[in-house]
Order: structure tokens, then sequence, then C-alpha cells
């Protein structure tokens, strides 16, 4: 059986809710892409969101929100659970987040 295609990609962006993260965000849903916006924190991610949406006129069509702490291997699961539930498959994955090491 061929698999079905589709034009539509996906994808992930973590620390999406400020700064290069924010506007990678921005620019992949303004070319069509879905973007699921990641953050640690819910209320700062969930703030993003609308922003973009009132920024660009996105919809929920064009732009999700879902916590994700990459140090925390049940948040790293339950965001791999949503992608294959809610899309199959994801096509980007971009790396937003900047950890400044202290000594």
């Amino acid at each position: 059986m061929a698999e079905k295609t589709t034009s539509t990609r996906y994808a992930v962006v973590t620390g999406g809710n400020k700064g290069i993260g924010y506007e990678t965000c921005r620019q992949l849903a303004s070319k069509g892409v879905v973007v699921v916006l990641t953050s640690r924190d819910e209320k700062k991610g969930i703030e993003a969101i609308e922003r973009l949406k009132e920024e660009s006129n996105f919809t929920d069509e064009h732009i999700l929100f879902h916590q994700l702490d990459i140090m925390d291997p049940a948040s790293i699961s339950s965001l791999v659970n949503f992608i294959k539930t809610k899309f199959g498959r994801l096509d980007i994955l971009v790396s937003a987040i900047y950890h400044s090491i202290q000594f």
C-alpha cells in the first residue's frame, strides 16, 4: 500500500517563547509549516503563542504550544507522544535553547 503524501511540514522549536526560538517559530509558520512552540514554562509558552497569533494572524492550525523540559525524560516522552498522535511525523526540529555554563 502506498503512503499518503502531503505537502504540510511539521516542526518543533525548543525554547520558542523568546529570542531566536520565537523568531524561528514566526518564520516557519509564515512559510506554511505547522509549528509546535515548546517552552519549559507553560505560562510563558502560552503567552508567546498568543503574541504570535496577534502579530501575524496565525491560528491553532499554524502554531501550537506544548510544554517541554529537555532535561526531563517524562516531558520529552509527552512531546513525542503528542507529535505521533497529532501529526504522525516530524519534519523539522530546531533547538533554540541557550544554556550558560557557570564555573
